[in-house]
């Protein structure tokens, strides 16, 4: 399990509760090792090279777990703006064409699932929150491996359209995946 929070890692691990279930789940927290970032070659639309962490390539399989939140530049953080995390390097770069580089990333990093945690969203203040008004429980998983389609679903979670999320709109018309909702077969669990 690894992050790449904007706060002190550490600090946020333990206060996020994640450094805990972390441990009853007999998993191991890692911290950012920044000799881990090396160069890439992306080729993207707007991104053509970046450093990014090369555990997330070496790995067999990645599954990537992004928590629903609100965030003040690019409107949601989801599965497909989730990815950031793995970049080096100045991240506020990439602010002016913030939804054309999270699709070049996208294309890039391909996971085997995405699982968007949206048990609790956070509403408003994103990413880091203002205050307990700003969370809203929904005690809801979207996974899938269609990683528009999830971040479609995500959207309509906190009223959104799907096409009003950039990321998602530039992610279908890349070929990435698909936001139209209503012709998926949306399968809804409740245990």
């Amino acid at each position: 399990v690894f992050d790449h929070p904007v706060s002190d890692p550490r600090r946020t691990y333990k206060q996020s509760g994640i450094a805990d279930a972390a441990a009853a789940a007999g998993a191991a927290v890692s911290f950012i090792d920044d000799r881990k970032f090396k160069d890439m070659q992306i080729n993207g639309r707007s991104l053509k090279s970046w450093p990014l962490y090369t555990e997330v390539f070496e790995a067999d399989k990645v599954i990537n777990v992004p928590i629903a939140k609100t965030h003040g530049i690019s409107k949601l953080t989801l599965g497909m703006k989730n990815w950031m995390g793995v970049m080096g390097g100045w991240r506020g770069r990439i602010h002016q064409r913030v939804d054309e580089s999270i699709v070049d990333l996208a294309m890039f990093i391909k996971p085997a699932l995405t699982v968007l945690d949206a048990v609790r969203i956070l509403t408003a203040n994103g990413p880091q929150g203002g205050n307990l008004m700003d969370v809203k429980q929904l005690n809801m998983i979207i996974a899938g491996t269609d990683a528009v389609a999830v971040d479609a679903f995500g959207a309509t979670l906190f009223g959104m359209k799907p096409a009003e999320l950039g990321c998602v709109r530039i992610g279908h018309q890349r070929g990435l995946g698909s936001m139209e909702l209503e012709k998926m077969k949306i399968k809804r669990i409740t245990l």
